[in-house]
């Protein structure tokens, strides 16, 4: 049993949380270098491994432009990691995927990461991986209505302002 308080638990593993993320973009990092791409590309493959998507829905994920992710698109296809096709249901729709060599890639650098990840998972009951899964689920979400407040924030460059010291309600 443990001897932490839940106050400790809880910072432990903010900080672990905090650290995990720190080590997956250094992983990430790594990944993209030897690639020969960078973030912005990266996040672009990364949000495609959940399926094809149209250029609008594929700038929203990544966070940038439809005209700036015309140009990651076109960086993306000369190295043949994606693809433009035409859109099955709708023919003057263009969708864009990952090619078979992004695939190839991926599970070259990503998939000891993958085989660690289920080998891990099968340490834990299915209601303990429930709860993993809405604990990430539900940060995804708050992180991405967090967004919209660091974007709308007057930062303040003056420490010590009460005002500005208080953690916005999630």
């Amino acid at each position: 049993m443990s001897r932490r308080t839940r106050d400790e638990v809880i910072v432990d593993l903010i900080r672990a949380w905090r650290a995990a993320r720190l080590q997956t973009d250094l992983l990430d990092d790594a990944a993209f270098h030897k690639l020969g791409i960078n973030r912005t590309d990266g996040r672009c493959l990364d949000a495609l491994s959940e399926g094809p998507m149209t250029a609008t829905a594929l700038a929203t994920a990544c966070g940038v432009t439809v005209n700036a992710l015309t140009t990651v698109v076109d960086r993306l296809a000369e190295r043949g990691l994606i693809e433009r096709i035409r859109d099955t249901v709708d023919r003057r729709r263009v969708v864009i995927r990952l090619t078979e060599l992004a695939d190839h890639v991926s599970n070259q650098l990503y998939g000891p990461v993958v085989a660690w990840s289920i080998n891990n998972f099968n340490r834990y009951t299915t209601k303990e991986l429930e709860i993993l899964e809405r604990f990430l689920t539900e940060g995804r979400e708050f992180q991405k209505q967090h967004m919209e407040y660091i974007r709308e924030l007057d930062l303040s460059w003056e420490p010590g302002n009460p005002d500005l010291d208080a953690t916005p309600a999630p």
